[in-house]
């Protein structure tokens, strides 16, 4: 698995051509960059659905087309970095993503923006690797310390994006957000181009490519077949082939995994009782992610005058979008104490029970009450409940895995999560677009049923997880002995950073 957790006793070396200071402020950037990537289109749905005249389903795929893209990035960066080198696998994720921003902004459709955004998915392999060259050129003495500031830029970028590209959508227009990450990737290949080269190590004729990306298009056709059916209807037979075809390709790849003796996604872990059942509440749970990344935008700009909507202009919604965050990453030191010393379980459940909460008192604020602060306190909520679910989902995975196989199933825990996200967006969207009423002849908002669907949906999802989660084993002894690990018979595990 390439998407791998940092460790902190890799070797490091002895001098660096480029000062600390400059190698961690040019990864903190690199990091900035690719969490602001990943949320700054929320605000801009709205204008988008305008714009183009085209419905939220349509739409959602600008999200959707990242994270699937995203998840396969993350799944093969990593190990792209340990052949290629990590700088030069840097480099080109961030022109790669500066590519994305001039194509959204210069094919003037609504499949150019969802091209170009797909492409900008490739930016969510950054971080690890600026994990990897964080430990490759910084000292002991700072490691630590040079992670956690990287880490902590990149959720405080993320929960920035909606309040930029707020301001920005309601100044100057959603195409301007193109431009200014356009410009702050260039900035950042710019100054990555003078970072240390990177140790290569690794055979390429050992790189599973087809395994690494396979299950991106497989999810995709199956979400295209779900979106489609809401113009074409059930029966039509494009819809059950895309879907088809889409659970034939996920089959090959599940297949081809199982079988590969380097496997770069390493399906053998499902079928521990631990980690299987961490890895089916991380995709149960992945859906309400997908779908609070936006709901709450659109539920906030949407005029009065839609069945559902509180009229907030762009900026002051990426405003309170920002706040909510931010009070979440203040509070993840909190979950992340609770969830120590074997209580990632415990840490869980609250997150599942406090993510049912947010789910019934957003359905109410928004579609009963209509009342904007009863609306703020379900998505505090719901912050509440993304901080502990963030912090228990890979701590539950360290638990369940041996200290060789930590990294591996970490990796595959992110790639699940980012894959499922982007269902989440997907299904969701699709539900508004079965349940919209015709407002003018360019916007067709969802009636509060579609809203109301999705958020019992969401609920049901997260209890199906709570009760999951009721059967792990607390706390099981590491298994070093090959017999037991998942990839016995295997060669090493992959370092993925």
């Amino acid at each position: 698995m390439s998407s791998e957790a940092p460790t902190f006793t890799a070797a490091v070396r002895s001098s660096s051509p480029r000062p600390f200071a400059y190698i961690l402020a040019v990864l903190i950037l690199a990091a900035i960059t690719s969490s602001f990537e990943s949320t700054m289109m929320y605000t801009s749905l709205p204008s988008l659905e305008e714009g183009f005249g085209v419905d939220i389903s349509a739409v959602s795929w600008v999200l959707t087309g990242f994270l699937l893209v995203g998840a396969a990035s993350a799944a093969i960066s990593g190990r792209l970095g340990d052949v290629f080198g990590r700088k030069r696998v840097l480099l080109i994720l961030l022109v790669a993503s500066v590519l994305g921003s001039v194509i959204s902004l210069a094919v003037p459709t609504i499949g150019g923006v969802i091209l170009g955004r797909a492409i900008q998915g490739l930016a969510v392999g950054i971080l690890p690797l600026a994990f990897g060259i964080i430990r490759e050129h910084v000292s002991a003495k700072n490691l630590s310390t040079a992670i956690a500031v990287t880490a902590g830029a990149a959720m405080l970028a993320g929960a920035t994006g909606n309040l930029v590209a707020g301001y920005i959508v309601q100044l100057a227009g959603w195409h301007w957000i193109f431009v200014v990450s356009g410009a702050l990737t260039i900035i950042t290949a710019v100054l990555a181009v003078w970072l240390p080269a990177s140790i290569r190590s690794g055979a390429r004729d050992r790189i599973d490519w087809l395994g690494g990306i396979l299950f991106a298009p497989g999810i995709a056709l199956i979400l295209f077949g779900i979106n489609i059916s809401t113009g074409l209807g059930w029966a039509s037979a494009a819809v059950w082939g895309a879907i088809g075809l889409g659970a034939l390709v996920l089959v090959f790849w599940a297949v081809w995994e199982f079988k590969r003796k380097a496997p770069m996604v390493n399906v053998r872990y499902f079928g521990q009782r631990n980690l299987g059942i961490t890895f089916l509440v991380t995709a149960l749970t992945g859906f309400g992610l997908g779908g609070a990344g936006y709901l709450g935008q659109l539920i906030m700009q949407y005029p009065t005058a839609a069945p559902v909507g509180f009229g907030i202009p762009a900026g002051a919604a990426g405003l309170t979008s920002f706040c909510i965050g931010l009070f979440g990453f203040l509070l993840s030191p909190l979950s992340g104490r609770i969830a120590r010393g074997g209580r990632a379980k415990t840490s869980f459940i609250i997150s599942a029970i406090t993510g049912i909460l947010a789910a019934i008192l957003t359905a109410l604020s928004a579609t009963v009450w209509d009342s904007f602060p009863a609306f703020i306190v379900s998505q505090v909520v719901l912050t509440i409940s993304t901080s502990f679910l963030l912090s228990s989902l890979p701590l539950l995975v360290v638990e369940g895995s041996s200290s060789k196989n930590t990294s591996e199933a970490t990796g595959l825990q992110s790639v699940i999560q980012t894959a499922f996200s982007g269902v989440g967006t997907s299904v969701s969207s699709a539900i508004l677009a079965v349940f919209a009423v015709q407002l003018t002849p360019t916007f067709h908002p969802s009636s509060e049923q579609g809203y109301n669907v999705i958020f019992a949906l969401t609920a049901i999802l997260t209890a199906i997880a709570l009760v999951a989660a009721l059967f792990l084993k607390r706390r099981p002894a590491p298994v070093e002995q090959p017999d037991e690990a998942p990839n016995e018979g295997l060669e090493a595990p992959v370092h993925a950073i």
